[in-house]
């Protein structure tokens, strides 16, 4: 590590002797009356190959800037939505000429066919726009050879709870995440292991949006994280290959933890057909150690558990996908996709548990040696049809989809307990099975409208109804005298059903300085879980309303503001409800709420920008009936279990600062900084009153260093402070440095090279203490890997990407069954 660090510094040292000189172009964009024309797309182009060296937008008055120019033959690019795009002449910034300005450049109306020019950018990791936070993952040096879960780590507001497989947006549970705008239908561990297996190579950025509109499906009552994977870009036929492997160093952990991946995306395109093509064959690994010392009351009865326990496994995974888009003319397309998931892995469980009794002062010792094997096979498969017809270039649209999903997931675990008394004489040896098979189907269909109004005014209206059926078949069994032995406390057959009609409306206009969007969503639900093996129904209905409103203001050249409310709903998943009961080992387990209903957050925030670059935001957020994990006490019995309830009211304060800085020419940071107060509040927690409150933060700061012939390297931090969830509190910050560099070895090939958690500082350390549960846990996994990759692009770089578009899907696939061990 040493060693590490002093390579680290000396690179920073002698980065400084690769600053050049730079130049400025500046100018003003009027429309065809030469009045001023705000807001247009700006790109720099260099001369040579027409790729891009910078983007800016025009200001309220016209007028753009582009700074740190280097010197260069450019060209300009100039578009808005409703007119047509147009060249500049070339011009030349050098020493003699650093400053270039140019004469008033006009945009008419008319949309002029101009030959296509491809654009290829170099976007900062970390990019605020006024509406969201993206994470530009393509081409980032310090993604390469990540899992997507590992990239979330990195990303500023999102929290990944790893301790409970859970992920948090600006410190608040019930994120919403989507794919490519469809929402994925996963239960918190199967979506942990899903996000573990897509590979950074395929991602093309992360949008992380904390106050969706009305078009948005309701769900996710702290905001959307929307993934978006990457399109091919040419026309005739071209592709990508990318090949990862990667190790993790981990003192006193298994030595095979290496991972694999290979991915492959091809693209065809014509003037009437696009047909694209993704595979993604590859091999996870983890591991991850815990220590949990706890103790519980009862009736004079002082039980104290000393739990170790290692958790270890591999698992191979192909991903891929198929579609095509066929243009009936050149204002309607039809499209078809075919997607589908498989994973297959195994892993092995092993522990050791101390247990101390003390009664009227008497101690008892005795132990427990819990081991499981557990073997999984994932199968996930979705397809969509697509209509999308442009009535005219102004924005008139209507897309419709039709989507099917099903998801078919087993699993087996076979447990073997050891019982031994004080003198480590074996008392009892309990041998144990788990076959479990979860199988959902969706069903979905949408349409979405849009029409825009004279005096830059825009109405969207749309609809959609989904049907979703899980039916998860647990069984628990023992071995009794060689014969396998049904339990019956623990076996359970659940069928949940649920209907979702859905209608919105938005409108925006937009005046000189100031735009405003307003919208209204109404979800009417209809569901039922019933469990059959105890004969118990649980029917809801219910209708809900969902306002939204967004402000903006541009007060002038260099601020803004912008005003936001939205109201959201969190749905628990599948899992949640399901009355199933998962062991960890025969004192400790976790089992569903069938009786779990869902929960409501308003949220409201205040935005200033300056620049277009740096912002602050101020954010407040109420939440009813806040789906809250609780650990209690089995009557009677020295067991614990982690079970789901509803809280009845949870309240969120933040602030939120973004800032860029440029260094040097050749060194640009990106920084977030976000504050929090939680209080969590209920009348009735286990049996006590809870009023509990927290102020927390986290930062992330990004580098980027431009450098000579071909090579670039970044390097990033986050942090994570102490902070409360509930009844459970993390006892010590969490960070994480992460380093990479990147060699260009030719217009079509490159080679990176990264670690993550290079000082192995990302592990939780927690406690809770409440009632008559006292515990404290430590948890370590695989974080510091190392990871090259290899990317090479072959065929005609020039083809025009396959659409990006959502389904009908989306907003249910997040909720899905079936997680893997």
């Amino acid at each position: 590590m040493k060693k590490l660090l002093q390579l680290t510094f000396a690179l920073l040292a002698t980065m400084n002797s690769f600053a050049q000189n730079s130049g400025s172009v500046t100018g003003v964009v009027l429309d065809e009356k030469s009045e001023i024309l705000p807001f247009t797309n700006v790109l720099l182009l260099k001369a040579k190959d027409s790729t891009l060296a910078k983007a800016v937008t025009s200001d309220i008055d016209g007028k753009f800037l582009i700074e740190n120019a280097a010197f260069n033959n450019y060209l300009l690019k100039i578009s808005m939505v409703g007119y047509g795009e147009i060249y500049t002449p070339k011009f030349i910034l050098n020493e003699a000429n650093p400053h270039f300005k140019f004469e008033p450049i006009k945009l008419t109306l008319q949309t002029q066919m101009l030959k296509e020019v491809s654009v290829t950018a170099k976007k900062p990791f970390i990019e605020q726009q006024i509406d969201k936070t993206v994470v530009n993952v393509e081409n980032s040096i310090v993604a390469t050879g990540n899992t997507l879960l590992e990239i979330l780590e990195k990303s500023p507001g999102v929290v990944v709870d790893r301790q409970n497989n859970a992920l948090k947006l600006k410190n608040k549970d019930g994120v919403l995440v989507m794919i490519d705008g469809r929402r994925n239908f996963l239960s918190n561990e199967a979506l942990i292991q899903f996000l573990s297996n897509l590979n950074s190579e395929q991602v093309a950025s992360i949008e992380i949006i904390t106050n969706p509109s009305s078009k948005y499906d309701a769900q996710g009552n702290s905001g959307i994280i929307n993934i978006k994977l990457k399109k091919n870009l040419s026309f005739g036929t071209n592709g990508t290959l990318t090949v990862s492997a990667g190790n993790t160093f981990l003192p006193d952990a298994p030595k095979d933890l290496y991972r694999l991946s290979t991915n492959l995306s091809l693209n065809h395109r014509n003037k009437k057909w696009n047909l694209y093509g993704n595979i993604n064959p590859g091999k996870n690994t983890w591991y991850n150690d815990n220590t949990l010392v706890r103790s519980t009351n009862y009736e004079g009865l002082r039980s104290e558990f000393d739990q170790k326990s290692q958790r270890n496994g591999s698992g191979v995974f192909t991903n891929g996908k198929i579609g095509a888009d066929y243009f009936l003319s050149s204002k309607t397309t039809l499209g078809a996709m075919l997607d589908a998931n498989n994973w297959e892995g195994s892993g092995v469980n092993s522990g050791l548990t101390n247990i101390v009794e003390i009664k009227n002062g008497v101690r008892t010792a005795s132990s427990l040696i819990p081991s499981s094997k557990n073997d999984n096979a994932n199968f996930n498969i979705t397809a969509n049809m697509n209509l999308k017809h442009n009535f005219d270039d102004k924005g008139k649209e209507l897309t419709v989809d039709l989507d099917y999903s099903g998801f078919n997931n087993t699993s087996l675990s076979n447990f073997e307990n050891k019982f031994f008394d004080a003198t480590n004489k074996l008392t009892e040896n309990q041998i144990q099975r788990n076959p479990t098979s979860t199988i959902i189907d969706i069903y979905a269909a949408k349409f979405d409208f849009s029409l825009p109004t004279k005096n830059k005014a825009k109405i969207d209206i749309g609809a959609k109804t989904s049907y979703v059926k899980t039916d998860n078949d647990f069984v628990f069994e023992q071995l009794l005298d060689n014969t396998w032995v049904n339990d019956e406390g623990k076996t359970n057959h659940f069928v949940y059903k649920e209907f979702v009609n859905a209608a919105y409306i938005n409108y925006g206009k937009q005046w000189k300085k100031v735009g405003i969007q307003s919208g209204l969503r109404a979800e009417y639900t209809i569901s039922e879980g019933n469990s059959l093996t105890l004969n118990k129904v649980v029917p809801k209905e219910y209708l809900s309303l969902f306002p939204t409103l967004f402000i903006n203001h541009n007060i002038s050249k260099n601020h803004g503001t912008r005003y936001t409310y939205s109201r959201r709903i969190g749905r628990p998943n599948y899992q949640q409800l399901n009355p199933f009961l998962f062991f960890l080992d025969p004192y400790t387990f976790q089992k569903g709420n069938e009786f779990l209903n869902p929960q409501f957050t308003d949220n409201a925030e205040f935005t200033y920008s300056y620049k277009g670059a740096s912002s602050i935001a101020f954010g407040y957020s109420f939440t009813k009936d806040n789906m809250f994990d609780v650990i209690e006490q089995e009557d009677d019995t020295r067991k614990t279990f982690q079970t789901t309830t509803n809280l009845e009211k949870v309240e969120n304060f933040s602030v939120n600062i973004s800032f860029p800085v440029t260094v040097r020419k050749w060194w640009t940071m990106n920084n977030n900084i976000s504050g929090y107060y939680n209080r969590f509040r209920d009348s009735d927690v286990s049996g006590g009153v809870l009023d509990i409150g927290n102020f927390a933060y986290n930062f992330y700061t990004g580098n980027t260093f431009s450098l000579k012939k071909g090579w670039s390297a970044e390097a990033n931090m986050w942090y994570n402070s102490p902070n409360i969830f509930g009844i459970i509190k993390a006892t010590k910050p969490q960070y994480a440095v992460n380093a990479g560099v990147q060699k260009v070895l030719n217009k079509k090939a490159r080679l990176k090279l990264n670690v993550n958690d290079m000082f192995l500082t990302s592990f939780f350390n927690g406690k809770i203490d409440y009632q008559n549960i006292d515990l404290a846990v430590t948890n370590r996994w695989s974080s510091r890997r190392a990871t090259l990759s290899f990317t090479y692009n072959f065929g005609n770089q020039n083809v025009k990407s396959a659409r990006r578009r959502s389904t009908a899907t989306d907003d249910l696939k997040s909720r899905a069954g079936g997680g893997q061990g």
